[in-house]
């Protein structure tokens, strides 16, 4: 399956566009692996359990499947304590998934599919790393320049990396090969519930996006751009809109057929 079969249309433009503001992002890298990267990984050992074909046995035969596809070597997953459900994946040149054991708990293995697929779709495409790198160049700016060169550099990334969701909830979609499994996993994550996110009404709850895009001043507009990842409801009308398209349908065929080889 091609990438352009799940990206989403605007995301090569937003990423040429956030690119070019990019300063020192070699040495920003360098020090992220030579320092902060080393920090991090002793807790990371000790407080987690890594993954493996002995430990959380559903979560690994998931990963391997998903990178067996993407031709690519898998990625450590560990899991952490925490009363809420999460998937994130971090690191430039060693990337690693953490994933809350309440997740592995609650979801079911299509859904775990779903946040694993996006996750890994990541790592894959090269956001992972960027989304890392940023994050390390706005702390050091922070240390180094006023507030408005982050601010600028800030709106630039999150427009691109809230454009990248949509390309993983679409590929975490392909993955777990449900619609319904996608969306579910979506709310669960947004209500940190599993009874709770069987009461939505989805065509209420993506009626909230319109709402949404009425709110329209500088005030509503700064607001939404300083969020890095897309709101709920635009979570779950991109995807279903995907779902039906042409591109969409043509990409599904073409995973089921290879699962089924």
């Amino acid at each position: 399956m091609y990438r352009e079969e799940y990206i989403h249309c605007r995301q090569n433009q937003a990423f040429e566009q956030y690119r070019g503001g990019i300063l020192l992002q070699k040495e920003i890298e360098k020090t992220y692996e030579e320092i902060d990267y080393k920090i991090r990984r002793p807790d990371l050992l000790g407080k987690t359990v890594q993954v493996t074909a002995h430990q959380f046995p559903t979560v690994n035969k998931l990963v391997k499947s998903i990178c067996e596809y993407e031709q690519m070597e898998c990625p450590p997953v560990y899991v952490y304590e925490d009363y809420y459900y999460g998937a994130e994946s971090y690191g430039i040149r060693k990337p690693w998934i953490e994933l809350s054991a309440k997740t592995i708990q609650d979801f079911s293995e299509e859904e775990l599919g779903f946040v694993l697929g996006r996750e890994i779709y990541k790592i894959a495409d090269g956001v992972t790393g960027q989304k890392t790198m940023m994050e390390e160049r706005f702390r050091m700016i922070r240390q180094m320049a006023p507030n408005q060169l982050e601010q600028a550099s800030r709106i630039s990334f999150y427009h691109w990396y809230r454009i990248t969701n949509y390309s993983a909830d679409n590929y975490g979609y392909l993955q777990c090969g449900n619609i319904h499994t996608a969306v579910n996993a979506i709310l669960k994550m947004v209500l940190n519930s599993i009874g709770l996110a069987d009461q939505v009404d989805i065509r209420e709850f993506i009626g909230q996006a319109s709402e949404i895009n009425r709110l329209d001043d500088d005030v509503f507009n700064y607001t939404k751009a300083d969020e890095p990842v897309p709101y709920a409801p635009h979570r779950i009308q991109n995807l279903m809109a995907y779902a039906i398209s042409e591109r969409g349908l043509r990409a599904r065929e073409t995973m089921e057929r290879w699962k089924r080889v």
